[in-house]
């Protein structure tokens, strides 16, 4: 029998050949585990990314899809639900929460079971069994995705506490914005306490390149760091990928292996905002880190790289418009097409007339609230707007420039992409695994199944 197995495995080599390595390998033990939580992302984000890579109309992908799109292709996918204890819609903490512990939870609440029972977490169990652990975030490393794995709290807003806890637990890599709560009231010698234990602490690109060995607490912002749309006003600030592979550099020395936790946390603030350009910029800089994420496991083969979202937010996609006369002159003088007479479908044009946004309109929209009515002049506006967006604005096309939220939702409509909501939607979220024991996340399953999956994987129920 045996003799029958080894032909048939060796048939398959010779057919498939990756394909049948992969099989193989992906039998065994994983020894390193990367998770990439992107914040928000929903199935309707994840194909507008991958949508406008095929499209050809954006930069950087011009003769291949995205490194999403390589990654559903070549690993295993499937479909999971993310709802908590009594409730349909789940926020950040609880997702991260019953991800980490595999414990029914309650939203607001980390590292806690709906009973207010404190759980333990993937990093604590890894951390047991001799891995080296990381977590790194894009918004701050005391957020509610982050803090799900590294604290336990009955308030996600306990910021400053989590920040204690998290040295506790004492990661070798900690890299993210929140400064403000390593270094702020009850928290003023943490960052001293943390050089005493070891920690390399550093706040800026040149100083986080510097550091080749050893433990790192990397803060790049107050509070939040730079959306990636605005990345190129802070030059010396590193961006999600530039800590992503800092983190795999620090980890992959200890010979045990490790786990990393990285979250795409600025995706769900641009998706809440409804804003198509600032969403689709994060979008496109997770995909860099997929491929930085995905090349890394490609050399190391015992490796599992999973990709998942928190929660759906926003439920934004591209919707076909029937147009009013005003509408109707406006596409023609652009030179759309439209059906019917009245009936435009969208453009692939879109995307790179989106790649072109420069600032967050979320921030545009607090600083022009602030201002009186008399200050928003059509001149004042138009100019506004066109820095924001990278591209000439008319501003003849807008209506009543004092109702600011009303101009963007506007400029949205004119993408013809349209946003269901500002907040978090229930919907059946992706999971996608590359790597040994991808085939466990074929299927439908529900977010607190994620760690047991992990577990068996990782070998971590050895005991």
């Amino acid at each position: 029998m045996r003799k029958i197995l080894f032909l048939l495995v060796m048939l398959c080599s010779v057919v498939s050949g990756v394909h049948a390595e992969k099989l193989i390998t992906s039998t065994l033990p994983a020894k390193n585990l990367v998770w990439i939580i992107a914040d928000g992302m929903g199935p309707e984000l994840m194909g507008f990314l991958m949508e406008g890579a095929r499209s050809g109309a954006m930069r950087d992908y011009k003769k291949d899809v995205s490194a999403m799109e390589h990654l559903i292709r070549d690993g295993e996918q499937g479909l999971f639900f993310n709802n908590t204890q009594g409730t349909i819609v789940t926020d950040s903490a609880a997702a991260a929460t019953q991800m980490a512990t595999g414990r029914w939870s309650l939203p607001g609440y980390i590292g806690v079971d709906y009973q207010g029972n404190s759980a333990e977490n993937l990093l604590e169990l890894a951390k047991q069994k001799g891995k080296a652990i990381g977590v790194v975030s894009d918004a701050y490393v005391t957020d509610a995705t982050p803090a799900g794995f590294t604290a336990h709290a009955q308030n996600r807003r306990d910021k400053t506490e989590i920040a204690r806890q998290q040295l506790v637990l004492e990661p070798e890599v900690i890299l993210g914005g929140g400064k403000k709560y390593f270094s702020g009231e009850n928290n003023e010698n943490l960052l001293a306490k943390a050089e005493q234990q070891g920690y390399q602490v550093v706040f800026d690109k040149k100083s986080l390149a510097k550091v080749h060995r050893g433990r790192v607490l990397g803060l790049f912002a107050d509070k939040g760091m730079p959306m990636a749309v605005e990345t190129h006003a802070y030059p010396k600030t590193p961006d999600l990928t530039e800590m992503t592979q800092k983190a795999l550099e620090l980890l992959a020395q200890d010979e045990d292996g490790f786990v990393l936790i990285v979250e795409a946390g600025k995706l769900d603030w641009a998706a809440h905002a409804n804003d198509a350009g600032a969403t689709l910029a994060e979008l496109k800089l997770l995909d860099k880190v997929i491929a930085s994420v995905r090349k890394f496991a490609d050399k190391h083969p015992e490796t599992l790289m999973y990709l998942n979202a928190d929660h759906d937010t926003g439920l934004g996609a591209f919707v076909y418009q029937n147009l009013d006369n005003a509408g109707v002159a406006r596409k023609t003088q652009q030179g759309e097409v439209l059906y019917k007479g009245d009936v435009f479908y969208g453009n692939s044009a879109t995307y790179a007339k989106l790649e072109k946004q420069r600032r967050s309109l979320y921030l545009v929209e607090q600083e022009m609230k602030k201002l009186p009515a008399e200050k928003l002049t059509p001149a004042f506006v138009q100019k506004q707007l066109s820095r924001a967006l990278g591209y000439p604005v008319d501003i003849s096309e807008f209506e009543n420039l004092t109702d600011v939220h009303g101009l963007f939702k506007q400029i949205n409509e004119q993408y013809g992409f349209a946003w269901a909501t500002q907040a978090h939607a229930s919907s059946v979220l992706i999971g996608v695994a590359y790597g040994p024991g991808q085939e466990q996340f074929k299927g439908v399953y529900h977010n607190t199944e994620i760690l047991p999956k992990l577990k068996n994987i990782l070998n971590f129920n050895e005991d």
